[in-house]
């Protein structure tokens, strides 16, 4: 299977294989003297773009795989989205790795392997950096014209809900172990705002702050932290936003859907007027939680808003 695969992908690969190569990314500047012949990918968001633009990878992270990344669901599979497989990497002879957030404290293991690129989503202008990360991610495999196509189409859709929603206010809520958390501007989730174009009932998150490291359960600390997330989820509810968009982590690859019933029986968020109005726009979670980037996966999620929102 492994070797059946990767003869495969070299046959794809035959029209990047001339010149010299070069990829700017979030991190700095690779440069190759041929085009990649083996690219490994545990950023799931570069992987759905290079699905997308017909770029061949010939390893990938244990996932499930779906849509047109259904193709990956054979692939060699070199370790999870956290932890390489060093032995199964090794095995493929990467020319290149794309390094996730996830992936983040493995960097320095992969640059033994080969060199890295990583691309970094900005929370605070996630469509400007969306638009730059794939357009250099294009321009250094020849693919401009194509990412440059579906580009405009996943802004064109992003300006249509935003005129859709124009000057209505929003919340964004994520929904765990019928827990209720929010995300602010700034937030993991933050770039739903603006891909929606709602405006949050919240203020921006402080992204200079240090990111606090999570506490033990049944500690003070955590006890504090769940009496001031509270607090948070009141104060919307006081502000009675005009939509409510949630994701239930629960959901994940089918799961049991319980952000429903969560909300129905939270005591303030039952009774708000958007939740009354059944102006609760439940997302996908997988494409917002395990992909969340990607050409492909932002066009589907801007379709998804469209077609959920315009009532």
């Amino acid at each position: 299977m492994l070797r059946r695969f990767i003869g495969a992908t070299l046959l794809v690969s035959l029209p990047f294989a001339a010149g010299a190569f070069e990829l700017t990314h979030s991190e700095g500047v690779v440069k190759l003297a041929n085009a990649p012949q083996h690219i490994v990918s545990y950023d799931l968001s570069v992987l759905d773009s290079l699905t997308a633009l017909d770029v061949p990878v010939v390893g990938v992270p244990k996932s499930q795989y779906k849509g047109a990344m259904a193709r990956y669901q054979d692939a060699p599979v070199v370790g999870t989205l956290f932890e390489p497989d060093h032995d199964a990497l090794a095995a493929l002879k990467p020319d290149l790795i794309f390094a996730g957030g996830r992936s983040a404290r493995a960097i320095p293991e992969l640059q033994k392997l080969a060199p890295v690129a990583v691309f970094n989503a900005d929370t605070d202008a996630f469509m400007a950096s969306f638009n730059a990360n794939n357009l250099a991610l294009a321009k250094a495999f020849g693919k401009e014209k194509a990412a440059k196509k579906q580009l405009k189409r996943i802004n064109a859709n992003v300006k249509k809900v935003q005129k859709l929603n124009k000057g209505q206010t929003g919340a964004f809520l994520f929904v765990i172990n019928n827990n209720v958390m929010a995300h602010a501007p700034g937030d993991r989730f933050g770039y739903a705002y603006e891909l929606t174009g709602l405006t949050s009932v919240l203020p921006p998150a402080d992204t200079s702050a240090a990111r606090a490291a999570r506490p033990e359960p049944g500690s003070p600390e955590a006890k504090a932290a769940q009496l001031e997330r509270a607090k948070v989820i009141s104060s919307i509810a006081q502000a009675e936003p005009d939509w409510l968009v949630v994701l239930d982590r629960g959901a994940i690859n089918g799961a049991e859907k319980t952000a429903a019933n969560t909300l129905a029986n939270h005591p303030e968020l039952s009774q708000t007027k958007a939740f009354k109005a059944s102006k609760v726009f439940y997302v996908d979670p997988n494409p917002w939680y395990v992909i969340s980037g990607g050409l492909n996966n932002v066009e589907g999620i801007t379709k998804e808003i469209l077609r959920s929102m315009k009532r």
